[in-house]
């Protein structure tokens, strides 16, 4: 990380992204350094933009943010994995999705939380590859919620979404647990 008082570089996990009005986007980020943060992206969708293709949902980027009137915007952008080979099966992406779902509402704003960011990294890593069962997710929400002290034993698959759609006051989309 480095840091000065009106910008910053880190890595960070694209958790989503919402359209805004002319060429701008809004972006939930989980960064390495700042936990997750929202992140105004100016001009991004421009056809000229060469951010715009490393801001999908579920990329690992390295980032420049600049920070002002109490607000990220985004500078630069560099892909480091796009996890292509996870976005060709279906399954995969809806567990990719939910997952990063579930990080976007738990997570608060701007508080480090390393151990949750590389828990992170390596369920993307671990969904990546070849024949993976259909309940990584489970696992990696359980590790999640134990460590940030929602969990501290062994539930059900039915326990761990019901827990965590009462922690975010929202059903889970598309998540069959």
């Amino acid at each position: 990380m480095s840091f000065n008082s009106r910008s910053l570089k880190t890595e960070a996990v694209v958790l989503k992204k919402k359209d805004l009005l002319n060429k701008d986007v809004l972006i939930s980020l989980f960064t390495q350094d700042l936990g997750r943060l929202t992140v105004f992206a100016k001009g991004v969708k421009k056809i000229t933009s060469r951010r715009s293709p490393h801001l999908q949902t579920g990329n690992l980027i390295n980032i420049l943010l600049s920070h002002r009137n109490d607000h990220y915007y985004l500078q630069e952008s560099e892909i480091i994995s796009g996890f292509s080979e996870l976005k060709k099966e279906s399954g995969k992406v809806e567990q990719l999705y939910s997952f990063l779902f579930v990080l976007d509402r738990i997570l608060p704003e701007q508080q480090k939380e390393t151990k949750i960011y590389n828990l992170t990294k390596n369920f993307l890593i671990d969904l990546s590859k070849p024949l993976r069962s259909k309940t990584i997710i489970i696992k990696y929400l359980t590790d999640a919620m134990r460590s940030m002290g929602y969990l501290d034993k062994e539930v059900s698959r039915a326990e761990l979404k019901s827990l965590i759609e009462e922690i975010i006051n929202e059903k889970i989309p598309s998540l069959t647990l």
